[in-house]
């Protein structure tokens, strides 16, 4: 899939010549995003320390106080790198922070950040942590063409927009028109991998400033479009003569 870079736009494109359009997230979003992770981050580490320090206090026993301490300083960096991880992967690339700031983490295709992709990202971190706060990191996002920090880099990701607006090109034709992107995606959708399905589905999803539930599949996805488009056939008004069987709604281009 490769990808492109125009002004502040990232385009992707994929082997079935769908093409995916975002735009870049610049430093001042992405720290004011960091700045709310690190908030609500300072808060549950604080309240899993005060929890500690309750349990030492029920337990009133000298012994305990190092176990308690240590297995608190476990918690606390499990918390504090796990809750990049958790955002990135099991948030579709969205911490609260990010969240928040409307930009979310993806792949450099276009794709879902996976965990391996995440683990590399949040660990070359500590780089870009030094020698202050995050100094490297705000440097090389400013010399780099997509905004990416080290962590990025070496990950293979990039930080977008999150705004719901979508750019789908399907083989070089371009419309923006919501309604007519779904007919298009169901026109081309028997063609595209069952992965590629998905990512259209979603983004077409969030053009409509809708989110897919965690239980639905890529042909719900593409039922929903169908609903928010006004593509349904209408069921037939009049009640079938006896003996004879009504045809379900069709709906073009779902399989």
């Amino acid at each position: 899939m490769p990808a492109a870079r125009t002004a502040d736009v990232l385009s992707v494109e994929t082997s079935e010549s769908v093409a995916f359009a975002y735009e870049l997230a610049g430093p001042a979003s992405r720290g004011a995003a960091l700045l709310v992770d690190t908030v609500l981050l300072v808060a549950i580490i604080i309240a899993e320390g005060l929890a500690a320090l309750l349990v030492g206090s029920l337990l009133d026993s000298e012994a305990a106080a190092p176990w308690l301490f240590g297995g608190f300083l476990v918690l606390a960096f499990v918390t504090y790198w796990g809750y990049y991880v958790w955002g990135e992967v099991m948030r579709n690339g969205r911490t609260p922070g990010k969240q928040a700031l409307g930009i979310r983490v993806i792949r450099d295709d276009g794709g879902r950040v996976g965990t391996l992709d995440s683990v590399i990202r949040n660990l070359i971190r500590i780089v870009d942590l030094m020698p202050g706060y995050y100094a490297v990191g705000l440097v090389s996002m400013l010399l780099s063409t997509a905004n990416k920090r080290l962590g990025d880099m070496a990950a293979g990701t990039v930080v977008v927009r999150d705004t719901g607006d979508v750019d789908l090109v399907f083989r070089g034709q371009v419309t923006s028109e919501r309604s007519a992107l779904v007919r298009d995606f169901l026109a081309r959708r028997a063609d595209l991998t069952p992965g590629a399905r998905w990512q259209a589905a979603v983004e077409l999803l969030a053009a409509w400033g809708e989110a897919p539930e965690p239980s639905w599949d890529e042909p719900t996805m593409a039922g929903r479009l169908v609903d928010l488009a006004g593509l349904r056939t209408p069921e037939p008004a009049s009640e079938p003569e006896p003996g004879h069987a009504v045809d379900a709604p069709v709906v073009s281009g779902i399989k």
